[in-house]
């Protein structure tokens, strides 16, 4: 191990009158300091992974998922009415025939896409990115 930090051990173990305890008793011994009012929660892990990603394009919002080889888009004509609270189809890049819908999520803070039996979802914040074009791609997520 690197002699300065080494040197960091040892300091922080004098500090702690912890000298000449291996690093699971010092795990022990220390202890988080309690502050009035204050509690300390563990931090779940997120219940979505990242599968995708959408971006710009002439005629609307191109939709790539690394779960199949097909792409797929949210025209231009429906995204303002998305945005406004109605559902509206999302179609295939190649042929445009109806493989699913977009609408806004409950809360109005996420739009969801429906493909098949995959329900997909992107922050709303990164949608008006890509599409005020201060972002060229947002995130696609799915729900575990």
């Amino acid at each position: 191990m690197h002699p300065l930090i080494l040197r960091l051990i040892s300091a922080a173990r004098s500090l702690f009158g912890l000298s000449g305890k291996r690093v699971d008793e010092v795990a022990e011994v220390i202890q988080e300091p309690e502050i009035p009012g204050w509690k300390t929660e563990t931090i779940p892990v997120s219940s979505f992974e990242k599968v995708g990603r959408i971006a710009m394009c002439s005629e609307g919002i191109e939709i790539h998922s690394d779960l199949d080889e097909w792409g797929f888009i949210l025209l231009n004509g429906d995204i303002d009415a998305v945005l406004d609270g109605d559902k509206r189809d999302v179609r295939l890049l190649g042929s445009r025939s109806r493989v699913g819908m977009a609408r806004l999520s409950v809360s109005g803070r996420a739009l969801n896409f429906s493909i098949g039996p995959v329900n997909y979802t992107v922050p709303l914040r990164s949608v008006l990115a890509v599409l005020d074009g201060r972002n060229r791609k947002g995130a696609v997520f799915l729900r575990k």
